[in-house]
């Protein structure tokens, strides 16, 4: 009897430290990560989104009130270099505390976006258009760059 209430014991043990989830999450597998960005502003003004991968980077910029089809629609590869400068430039940690959730596009205005994803861990912030936040200046300086490289 002692012998099983042991076994049960030990099973209960590995199960419960199989499942632990790791306290302070960072930017491990490189694969996994996603970061998606964008503004949109009110008055159908246009709307913009960057999805970036180790792979690839995709830009779309549309005008909703002129037409359903974007006026930009490019993807290209992520060099090494650039994906690097890019890992630098997150703390994900940082990010996973910023609670930034400003709502400007509910009275016209333009709202910009972030979204970084890895594996089951994801985080969103919603500010003013063309604000910086201290904790993640580097990657919006990257970002800006981005867009104004797709744009042209």
């Amino acid at each position: 009897m002692k012998n099983h209430l042991l076994l049960i014991i030990f099973f209960s043990f590995f199960l419960i430290t199989c499942n632990k989830t790791e306290n302070n999450p960072t930017i491990k597998e490189n694969t996994s990560l996603v970061i998606k960005a964008g503004f949109m502003c009110g008055w159908g003004s246009g709307e913009d989104s960057l999805i970036i991968t180790n792979t690839t980077i995709k830009y779309v910029y549309s005008v909703p009130a002129k037409s359903q089809i974007p006026e930009i629609n490019k993807t290209r590869q992520t060099t090494t270099t650039e994906w690097n400068n890019i890992l630098n430039s997150i703390n994900f940690n940082n990010f996973l505390n910023l609670n930034y959730n400003s709502c400007n596009i509910c009275v016209d205005g333009c709202d910009e976006w972030i979204s970084i994803r890895n594996d089951s861990i994801s985080h969103q912030i919603r500010f003013g258009l063309g604000f910086k936040i201290d904790s993640i200046k580097p990657l919006q300086d990257i970002l800006s760059q981005l867009r104004s490289e797709f744009r042209n």
